[in-house]
């Protein structure tokens, strides 16, 4: 007699998974419209530690802050140490390239502000104003001039808002932004990262967008450096045709998987793939958007 182990993998990512960055950032400045900028942030080696915020792309699987489990698969769970991924999310690559400590409070399909739809049950209210009481609120704080503040959120609210309500929610975010850089914080460091539709445009989320924008000039006036990532560049050269997918690298732009639940019925090589789980990056391409990333605070410095 037996029993059954569930099988156990190990997610690695190869240094040449044949998947590259293909296309440069979108530079501009602040003050204008909606760009990739790096405003006073300097290098991203500057950094000790990041502290991040947001969905179901950021969560590393640990939404307290403490350190991330491995990125380790146990089939037939597709999601690799709670990961909406089969590898690292793309802050863990950020901040593992500078060797940094990396405090993750995303939270899965999570909202800024829940609060704005009270006609929705949410299955888990960690909001992003959740997450930020949390750090605000904690016994240990970061040191300010070597810490950086990662916010990516969004895309959750434009599933859920509409033409009216989603311009609203930029004025939520920047409230949390300001809140960061007051007392007991002190933020001196914060880079928002927007990809609000994966890959579906509106105007009101164009709005939206250009609002958050707008608002970190203003905290850039205060003293507060800041930068702004935008991925819809990377979701529009990958989805649409300028250049498309293949020229990445990839074979397919769509997921391995059949749902969150289950690896059965995925794809041969989930490394070829530019979605793992729908809708949800392959553990490539958290890669990709780290070197988008890591590419704009490099290419984008603005003053």
């Amino acid at each position: 007699m037996y029993s059954a182990l569930p099988l156990i993998l190990a997610a690695f990512v190869p240094l040449t998974a044949g998947i590259q960055l293909v296309i440069d950032p979108s530079c501009g400045a602040l003050f204008e419209t909606v760009s990739d900028i790096n405003a006073g942030l300097g290098s991203l080696s500057s950094y000790s530690t990041i502290v991040a915020f947001g969905d179901g792309y950021t969560d590393g699987g640990i939404e307290n802050g403490s350190t991330l489990e491995a990125a380790v698969q146990v089939l037939p769970d597709p999601k690799a140490g709670g990961r909406m991924s089969n590898g690292p999310v793309w802050v863990e690559n950020l901040a593992s390239d500078i060797n940094a400590t990396l405090k993750d409070y995303a939270v899965t399909a999570t909202v800024v502000d829940h609060t704005q739809y009270p006609l929705y049950t949410f299955s888990d209210s960690r909001d992003f104003v959740y997450q930020n009481n949390y750090v605000i609120s904690g016994s240990s704080k970061p040191t300010a001039n070597d810490t950086l503040y990662v916010v990516f959120v969004g895309m959750e609210d434009f599933i859920l808002a509409d033409a009216t309500t989603f311009p609203v929610i930029a004025s939520d975010v920047l409230y949390e932004l300001l809140l960061m850089t007051d007392s007991p914080l002190f933020a001196k460091n914060i880079l928002v990262v927007d990809n609000y539709g994966r890959g579906n445009v509106t105007s009101y989320g164009n709005e939206y967008k250009q609002n958050v924008f707008d608002g970190l000039g203003t905290l850039y006036e205060r003293g507060v450096n800041v930068g702004f990532v935008d991925l819809g560049n990377l979701w529009a050269a990958v989805l649409g045709t300028n250049p498309g997918y293949e020229a990445f690298g990839y074979v397919s732009d769509g997921a391995c998987t059949v749902n969150a639940t289950t690896t059965v019925g995925q794809c041969d090589d989930p490394d070829e793939t530019f979605y793992y789980i729908p809708d949800y990056p392959s553990a490539v391409t958290h890669r990709l958007m780290a070197d988008y990333v890591e590419a704009v605070l490099e290419q984008c410095q603005w003053s």
